[in-house]
This record gives C-alpha cells, sequence and structure tokens, in this order.
C-alpha cells in the first residue's frame, strides 16, 4: 500500500512452586522468542545491505493506492456524516456545539490526511516524518532504528508513520510487506552510512506537514453543504 519514489496458559499444576516455574517459564519463553526475532532481524537486515546500492537521490516512503482508496472512502462517509449536518440553523448552534463539532472535523480531516497523505523522506541529513503542523527532521545518529508493527505501521525513532498493508493481510494476500520493508531499508542506513543518499530532498520529495492537505476536503465538505442547501 505504500510507494518509493527515487525516480506496521496451560493449566494449573497444582502447587505453588509449580505456578511459579510456569511463570517463569513463560517469561523466558517470551524472551527468547525476541532474541530469535531480533537475530532473523539481523541476519536479513545484513543480507540486505549486502545488496543494497548506494543511494544518490533522496528516498521517499508515502501512501500508495491503497491508503488512497481508504482516505477516499474515509471522506466520503465524513461528507455523508457531516458533523455541520445538512439543514442545520448554524446560528442556532452553542458555543460547546460549535466547540464539538470542530474538534470533530479537525479529527476527520487528521485521519484523512494521516491515511492519503503521509510521506517519509531520506536524505543525507537524515529522515523526515511528517507531522500534523510540522515536520520532524531526526539527523541519522537520532534515529537509532526503525521497527515495523503488525498493523503496517512503523517506528522511525520515537514517530510512528505509515500505514502500508498490515503483516498479517500482507501474507494471507500474498503481497510485499511494505512496513518490514522500509523498517529494514532506514536501519541497513542507520548501521552503514555509505548506504544513506547523498543529495538532499527538493521540493519533489519532502515531506509536507499533514495540515496542508487540510483544504481538499474542506472544499468537499463544502461544496457538499452548498448542493444541499
Amino acid at each position: 500500500m505504500a510507494r518509493r519514489e527515487t525516480e506496521s496458559r496451560t493449566g494449573d499444576s497444582g502447587g505453588g512452586s509449580g505456578s511459579g516455574g510456569s511463570g517463569s517459564g513463560g517469561s523466558g519463553g517470551r524472551r527468547e522468542r525476541r532474541r530469535a526475532r531480533a537475530r532473523e532481524d539481523r541476519v536479513r537486515q545484513e543480507a540486505r545491505a549486502a545488496t543494497t546500492a548506494p543511494a544518490d537521490a533522496p528516498l521517499v516512503w508515502g501512501a500508495g493506492v491503497g491508503c488512497r482508496v481508504l482516505a477516499a472512502l474515509w471522506l466520503g462517509q465524513l461528507v455523508l456524516l457531516s458533523p455541520f449536518a445538512y439543514g442545520t440553523d448554524l446560528a442556532g448552534l452553542t458555543a460547546v456545539e460549535w466547540l464539538l463539532r470542530l474538534w470533530t472535523l479537525s479529527v476527520a480531516l487528521w485521519i484523512f490526511a494521516r491515511l492519503g497523505a503521509w510521506r517519509v523522506t531520506a536524505d543525507r541529513d537524515g529522515v523526515a516524518v511528517p507531522r500534523l503542523f510540522t515536520v520532524e527532521r531526526l539527523p541519522w545518529d537520532e534515529v537509532g532504528k526503525a521497527v515495523a508493527r503488525r498493523d503496517g505501521c512503523v517506528h522511525v525513532g520515537s514517530r510512528i508513520t505509515g500505514p502500508f498493508l498490515p503483516a498479517p493481510l500482507a501474507r494471507l494476500l500474498r503481497r510485499p510487506d511494505g512496513a518490514r520493508a522500509m523498517a529494514d531499508h532506514l536501519t541497513i542506513m542507520v548501521r552503514n552510512p555509505e548506504l544513506r543518499p547523498t543529495e538532499r530532498a527538493g521540493a519533489r520529495t519532502r515531506a509536507r506537514p499533514y495540515a496542508v492537505w487540510a483544504p481538499l476536503p474542506l472544499a468537499v465538505l463544502a461544496a457538499a453543504h452548498l448542493l444541499a442547501g
């Protein structure tokens, strides 16, 4: 669902000591599974690093067709269930009613942009992750590592971006796991400076705050209200 531009008990044993042992064993098993996953990730990332060519232009990951379809569906339901119901006498709304409706609309617009307009850019200076009104630029030494989540989102440093197609659904549909691919690529660039892009992001590849996309759904909502009126 994303694109890259260079062109997420057993039963009781019956005794107190037995229960404690079972809990300890379960905890140890979880730790061992985490270690095994970490080793698997490391091996996969090292193999990818060995076959990855250094990038000249900035690398961009962003919303693909699937995300944009979800954003369009979300906008459609927002038009149908507008916080400012069609035919409502807006002059008769109280201050609290205005506040609640504006808050609902703001959250809906954020979800729309978060689904259909997210973009992460990696250039020579670091990784740019959009926020509501700003873009957070993480220098490479502050990124640490990127981690893919099962829901298709990706942790980049302390920030969460995406979404991609969730990993279980990607496996079911036999589609690439975009979240893991992005996380692996960012992580190997953190560990291997020679693989990082050598250019800065330009106007075409730069990440943008989510708020810059608000006029589009607002225009659609305004048109729907005018037609309904």
